[in-house]
């Protein structure tokens, strides 16, 4: 199977998202990890085609491209959305662990040649 190659993380707060970039670079180093401030999220997600995206609020875009999604405490809300190899979930207080294991089992997304 195919690993990985582009995450996307688009979330707020700023220092959040720049947290959860870091570990995802320091603990999957053979994927790129991108950060885009959440208004710019519809066009990165355009501009690298990811194969996951973690953000604060879902677009339409996300949802009908990208192949795996986090929604991540929308509105501050204590419940998040994932959608994951094809099944979707929500959880309660997610934590780094729980983002790891969504990395490790999304699926990539199908590349033209």
């Amino acid at each position: 199977m195919e690993a990985l190659r582009h995450i996307l993380v688009a979330n707020e707060l700023a220092s959040y998202r720049e947290s959860i970039a870091a570990v995802l670079r320091i603990s999957l180093p053979d994927i790129e990890v991108f950060e885009a401030d959440s208004g710019d999220l519809n066009r990165e997600v355009l501009r690298l085609r990811p194969d996951l995206v973690i953000c604060s609020r879902l677009t339409p875009l996300v949802e009908d491209r990208v192949p795996n999604w986090v929604e991540l405490y929308p509105d501050c809300d204590p419940f998040s959305t994932f959608y994951v190899g094809g099944e979707r979930s929500t959880r309660e207080q997610v934590d780094l662990s729980d983002l790891l294991d969504a990395v490790s089992q999304a699926r990539p997304a199908a590349r033209t040649v």
